[in-house]
Order: structure tokens, then C-alpha cells, then sequence
């Protein structure tokens, strides 16, 4: 079990924040000591924790799905790269991405981290020409690719326009143009939580190839409890 320091981390929310990835046997003695000079720490699992210390709560079960991407017979028209500046309506959408991750749901963050790590993914995205666009900013994805390997980084759908096939439209734009620049795969993640996904890529024919446990380690003792987000992005 080794904790190290995440420096990006540290420096965008202003405090030491590190990881620790826990591949044998769970010692919370051991983890205690050294995570005592950081402020929050992301403890990352393959199986639950069993800690008795109420410095650590689970904040995410994540799941990565997969499957392999071919091209498609025709691109969608009205999805498209977007190569512009980040506007407000396409910020917007990016903050929605995140409704259920744990930087949102976890009421211990209370700096803004939220949104600040979610605008500068975007604005990353952006920079690296790897967000597609819907028509009248129905919906945007975000696609990043390496090699033969493609991934979803962050998808939703305005809010206005949910519940008509726009989230399928854009996974299925996301795989097209992934395949084009020679992806051969494409893996989402998302929370076990956000039900709604998990149906979605299931039924495009993605299957789970990882189950993560996430948690988060602050000094403060027990998180305070907050009324939790009912809005339903896909991821």
C-alpha cells in the first residue's frame, strides 16, 4: 500500500491532496499514519474496505464498460467536431456531465472543486479537438483517443432534450470517430449510482470490464450530510 502526493490535484483545489491504490491486504493503521499531512486522499480498491476510522466513507463505486467499435455505414449529420471557444451553453453541459460523480455528490468538498476541475477537463478537451457537438447544443461528448483504444471522457444531453435517443446518437458519433482516427475500442466510465447510463451503454452493447471502489480520506472526521442532486445526467 503506497500513498503518493498528486500534485495537479494539490493545486487546483488549494490544499494536499494525494492517492492511494490499495493492491494487497487493507492496513488502515498503516494508511492513518501516512495520509496525516494531507488534507484529502483518494483511496481507489478493487474490493470494500472494511475501516473503522470515520475519516473514511466510500464515495464511489465506478464502473468501466467496454466494447469493440466498428465504423459505421454513415456518420450522424447533425453531430459534428467543434473546434470553437468553450461558450457558456457548452460549459453548462460539461458541469452537468458530472451529476453524479464524486466530486459533486461528496458534500465534503466545499471550495468549488466541482466546478473547477470540470472546466478545465473541458477546456482540456478542447484543446486536445476531442469534443463533438449536437445540433443546437442538444447534447456533447467528449472523445479521446490513443493508439487503438479510444475513450469516453464526458457526455450529456440538455435537459430540455432528454428522453429523445440523443445519448445513444452521441456514443454512437463518439465510436464513428474514433474508429476513423483508428480506435479499435472504446471504454466509459461511470457511477454504479447513475442507473440510467448503466442502461444505456448495456444496451449498446457495452459490458463492464472493471469495478472500482472509491474513497475519500479527510482529517475532519464524519462528512456532513446534504441534500443530494435529483437531476439525472448520463454520467
Amino acid at each position: 500500500m503506497l500513498l503518493s502526493p498528486l500534485p495537479f490535484d494539490s493545486d487546483l483545489f488549494g490544499y494536499p491532496v494525494g492517492k492511494c491504490q490499495i493492491a494487497g491486504d487493507w492496513d488502515e493503521e498503516s494508511f492513518l499514519r501516512q495520509a496525516k499531512d494531507y488534507r484529502l486522499v483518494y483511496i481507489f480498491s478493487k474490493k470494500t474496505l472494511k475501516n473503522n476510522s470515520t475519516c473514511i466513507h466510500l464515495a464511489d463505486t465506478k464502473l468501466t464498460f467496454e466494447k469493440g467499435i466498428q465504423e459505421l455505414e454513415s456518420s450522424d449529420p447533425v453531430i459534428v467536431p467543434y473546434s470553437g471557444e468553450l461558450t457558456e451553453p457548452l460549459l453548462n453541459l460539461a458541469l452537468a456531465s458530472g451529476g453524479f460523480s464524486r466530486f459533486h455528490t461528496d458534500p465534503g468538498f466545499v471550495k468549488g472543486e466541482y466546478g473547477k476541475l470540470y472546466s478545465l477537463w473541458i477546456k482540456n478537451a478542447l484543446a486536445q479537438n476531442e469534443v463533438l457537438i449536437a445540433d443546437q447544443m442538444s447534447g456533447f461528448v467528449s472523445c479521446s483517443i490513443s493508439g487503438e483504444k479510444s475513450n469516453i471522457g464526458l457526455i450529456a444531453v440538455d435537459k430540455n432534450q432528454r428522453g429523445m435517443g440523443w445519448g445513444k446518437r452521441l456514443i454512437l458519433a463518439a465510436e464513428n470517430f474514433a474508429q476513423k482516427k483508428g480506435a479499435k475500442s472504446m471504454t466509459i466510465g461511470t457511477q454504479e449510482a447513475n442507473i440510467p447510463a448503466i442502461a444505456l451503454y448495456r444496451s449498446l452493447g457495452y459490458e463492464v470490464v472493471e469495478r472500482m471502489y472509491v474513497y475519500h480520506y479527510r482529517p475532519l472526521g464524519k462528512i456532513p450530510s446534504v441534500e443530494m442532486t435529483n437531476s439525472l445526467p448520463l454520467k
